[in-house]
């Protein structure tokens, strides 16, 4: 803890990657960041559907190219993606907690479980519903 000269005292919390001998003290929000960059590293290789959500990404963003869409779309289209890669982290989150915790949780905590997986279903239909109306707008304007 460091006190700044109005005897507020912030916590600096130290880089969890190192040892506490070399421990480098970093501000919170720095410390959110490298946190936040290691979840999405940690997320993506603890499941293989992270590849499916990328590689169909990729090929939106592709078709999103070469369709030529506004600002407007294309602001739509990173929305959806990114709405569908939230739900599968939170849902990831739930599976660990599950695996973790489930021989001690009661019966019913099964739904919650189910109720994640559910949740990335519907933002999956959800997000190809919206990009195929853009890309079917987009494929209108071009063709008529």
């Amino acid at each position: 803890m460091i006190k700044t000269q109005n005897t507020q005292i912030k916590k600096l919390r130290a880089d969890s990657g190192r040892s506490e001998d070399t421990a480098k003290l970093r501000p919170e929000w720095r410390q959110r960041l490298v946190d936040a960059e290691r979840g999405i590293t940690f997320g993506i290789r603890l499941d293989s559907t992270f590849f499916i959500h990328f590689f169909t990404g990729s090929a939106v963003i592709a078709a999103a190219m070469l369709l030529g869409l506004s600002a407007t779309h294309w602001a739509i289209i990173i929305l959806s993606m990114t709405t569908v890669l939230c739900a599968q982290m939170f849902n990831q989150v739930l599976k660990s907690i599950w695996n973790l915790l489930g021989k001690q949780l009661p019966e019913e905590s099964q739904n919650m479980f189910k109720a994640g997986t559910a949740a990335v279903c519907v933002s999956i239909v959800g997000s190809v519903i919206t990009i195929g109306i853009i890309f079917s707008s987009a494929l209108y304007r071009l063709l008529f």
